[in-house]
Order: structure tokens, then sequence, then C-alpha cells
């Protein structure tokens, strides 16, 4: 019961707790909701499945250009349908075909496409889903240069004239970690407001360190490793870094990039790796000639790291991610961020090893330590009504913030989350400009690092 009040929640706050702009496109029928799943080579492409909606119809209409790119994505529904927990009942229909965009478009078949893949490939999916009518659900980057970004602002004016919802699913909203994180900032009497931090030191900071390889057979395709179709680490991880930097910070404002965002710098490095490295992610056994550009001797070099630094309503931010090629023997992906405030600083901290991040607070030295712990007991007695069971332990000068693991989502909201804007005809006043920031950034980044080579 606890989780389902939890979603509930979640779901409530996203789409009612903010200024909302009506929708002119209307859903109808008993299940309103049908998914078209556009080219899918990207594992979030399921995510949109993951459970089944009341809203939603269970055939799901699928348009690819040949079986083989989207064969992990049929069987990751496959293993959905036959699980013992909760089994979902998709019955999918799939169309391959090199007209398989224009078949899509024509058909009509749904009224949502989901997009989850080639990211070179995807703004030529969102135009064209909208001009035939259809709201999109897209995983991250919607786009990955600064031509596409052009393109990108033209589609939300298209979707806007129609009536209709383009939507970027930023996943990392929903983990708890973050939601506190963000109840805790707009605590004044226990973060109090953000500094403006410096150059050197930014008041902002969010980082992550992914891996290619994480163990079992590895299933990323070639494109995966050639930056003109992913795009460079600088335009990927940190569309989700940018997006929690505004929705922690700044919740329910909308972020004008012209007037809001002044980009400071970026940089861009490569991974290295190795034949066998390269075969263990993406159980290939020789590096394509279609990566030969990237080449050097017999190592593959990907674009794949980078930080940017901005300034988010006159406070200095910084994003940074990393890749490496392969997890260590008992490590994981790690995430790592801080916000200082003038009387205390939250931190997010992780370490191989740790399976979860762990998120503590530490004061400001001229806050007298009295004072702080009885705000601090204070601020959990306000927030355990939200979180029943959140606590806090001492750490020397840190304070760890106890999550109870019960607590946690078992399952992506995501996409109920698209769902209920969509039935609704509501969208957060927020959602597109800030979107639209997100990936001005981004683009501008990648623009700013190239320049300083």
């Amino acid at each position: 019961m606890m989780i389902n009040q939890l979603t509930l929640i979640l779901i409530l706050a996203l789409c009612y707790s903010c200024g909302v702009k009506k929708r002119e496109h209307k859903l109808s029928s008993s299940k309103p909701i049908r998914i078209i799943q556009l080219d899918p080579t990207h594992s979030h492409a399921a995510a949109a499945q993951n459970e089944h909606l009341d809203s939603v119809d269970s055939t799901i209409y699928v348009y690819a250009p040949d079986k083989s790119a989207i064969g992990p994505y049929l069987q990751q529904i496959k293993s959905m349908n036959s699980r013992k927990e909760s089994p979902t009942h998709w019955n999918e229909i799939v169309y391959f075909g090199h007209d398989y965009l224009e078949k899509m478009a024509s058909d009509k078949k749904g009224n949502v496409v989901v997009l989850a893949g080639n990211n070179r490939l995807k703004i030529n999916y969102i135009e064209e889903s909208l001009k035939a009518g259809m709201n999109v659900f897209s995983d991250k980057p919607m786009v990955i240069n600064q031509a596409g970004f052009e393109r990108l602002k033209s589609c939300y004016q298209l979707a806007q004239d129609k009536g209709l919802i383009l939507f970027d699913m930023m996943t990392e909203r929903y983990s708890l970690i973050h939601r506190i994180q963000r109840s805790i900032m707009q605590d004044s009497m226990l973060f109090g407001k953000l500094t403006k931090g410096s150059p050197t030191h930014p008041a902002i900071v969010e980082s992550s360190v992914h891996h290619f390889y994480r163990g079992g057979k590895g299933t990323r395709p070639a494109w995966y490793f050639d930056v003109l179709q992913q795009g460079e680490g600088v335009v990927d991880v940190t569309t989700h870094l940018i997006d929690l930097s505004f929705w922690k910070s700044f919740p329910e404002q909308a972020i004008d990039y012209q007037k809001d965002i002044k980009m400071v710098g970026a940089t861009h490095g490569t991974v290295n790796l190795s034949r066998a490295e390269f075969t263990a992610a993406t159980s290939l056994p020789v590096i394509p000639l279609s990566l030969a550009s990237y080449m050097k001797d017999s190592t593959l070099s990907v674009f794949a790291n980078g930080s940017i630094n901005y300034i988010l309503k006159g406070v200095y931010t910084k994003v940074e991610v990393e890749w490496r090629a392969a997890t260590p023997p008992g490590g994981n992906d790690i995430r790592n961020a801080y916000a200082e405030g003038t009387k205390s600083t939250l931190f997010i901290m992780q370490q191989f090893g740790q399976n979860k991040p762990k998120l503590c607070l530490q004061k400001i030295k001229s806050i007298p330590d009295q004072a702080f712990k009885t705000q601090l007991i204070k601020t959990f007695t306000k927030l355990q009504k939200d979180y029943p069971g959140l606590s806090w332990s001492e750490e020397g000068k840190i304070i760890q913030i106890n999550i109870p693991s019960e607590l946690e989502l078992n399952k992506d909201i995501t996409f109920k989350v698209f769902s209920g804007h969509l039935l609704n005809h509501t969208m957060p006043k927020w959602e597109v400009p800030n979107t639209i920031a997100k990936y001005f950034i981004t683009t501008s980044a990648l623009e700013l690092a190239k320049s300083n080579k």
C-alpha cells in the first residue's frame, strides 16, 4: 500500500502541483492510448511497457527497418509477458521494411510514438510523428548537435500548434534520493538559499560514471560508439544531470535559455577501448569498418567523457560525465552531486561496491550546532509525512539521511506520468521551456568543447 500511495503522490505532484496549459487534442475510447514503437534499438523503449495501465491498449505496433536490430527489444517484451510476478500481456504487431518510417506515418495505428534508439535519427522521427498527428514519448537525447537543437524548437512549436505532447523521458526525477534532496533544498531554515558559487567552485554539481560493459552478454550496437549517431558524452547523459540541476534547484520554474543561462565552458575527452573490450560490450567479434575513423592503431577512441560549466539563474553550475570500458569486479555505475546552501550543503555520494548512493548533509561552520540540530528535527518531522520511516544519523560532522528501501519505487513511472499529462490534456508550464534550455546547454557545450582543441 505504501508504494501505491507514493506512486500516486508522485503523479499528482507532477500533474497538478504546478501551472498547466490546456491542450486542444482530445483522446477517446476505453483504451485511449495506443503505442507505436518506432525502431526500438535501445533498452529504454521497453520502459513504456513495464506495466499495464488501464488507459493503454495492449496491442503495440512496431515499425523498424529489419528484425536484427530490434531483437533485444522483442526479447524484453517476451520476458515481461512471461514473468511470474505481474506479467504483461502485450500483443506485438511488427512491420519490417525500408519504408518503415513512411509506413508508420501513413498507417497511424497509434497516437503515441515511443522513441529509444539511434540518436542521430531521433529528430527525424520526432518531426515525422508530429506531422502525422501523433504524440511523442522520447528517450534522451532528442538532439545531439546545434542543427538538431534548431529543429527541436520548431518541433515544440509544431506540437503546440497541433495540440500534441512531445515529452523527454527524464527518469532520474523519480528517483527517491533526488526527490528528498529537492525537498530539503526548498527548506530555507535547514538548507538556506543556494549560494552563487564561483567558476572554480560551483554551487551545484551533478556527475556520473557509466560503463560500456556491465557483465553478461554485451548488447550495445556498434553505432553506440559512433558519436555522429550516439552523440558525444556532453550531449548524452548530461541531459539527465542538467535536468536535475533545474528540477531540484528551481522547482516548477520555467528556465528561459536566452535569459537564465550563460555558458562558461566545456571539455570533452575520449575513452579508449581495446578490441576485447569492444567485443565484451557488443558481442561483435571485430570492430567494424564503420568505426574506422575513430581507430588509433588497434584502439577505439570514443568522445564519451566531458564536463559543462554554466550559470543557471545566477548560480555557477557544473555537470560532468565519465564513461569507462567495464565495471570492476563487484563494481557499479556511480553518482555524485552536491548543492551548496547558505546554511548547509547536500551531498550525493557513491563509490564502487556501494550499490546505492548516499544522501548526506553538512552544516555550514558558522551555524551553531544546537540550532542546526533543532531545525534538523523539525525538518525531518515534516518530511516523514511524505516519506514514512525516513531518518538521519550522525557520522562525525556529516548527517547521513537514511532512506527506507520499501519507499523505493519498483517500476519506472515515467510513462505513467506522461500518460497522466496526455489523458488530462495538461502539461506543466515549465516542462517545454526547460527542455529547450537543457538542449541549448548540451549542444552549445559541444561546440565549446570542440573549439577548445
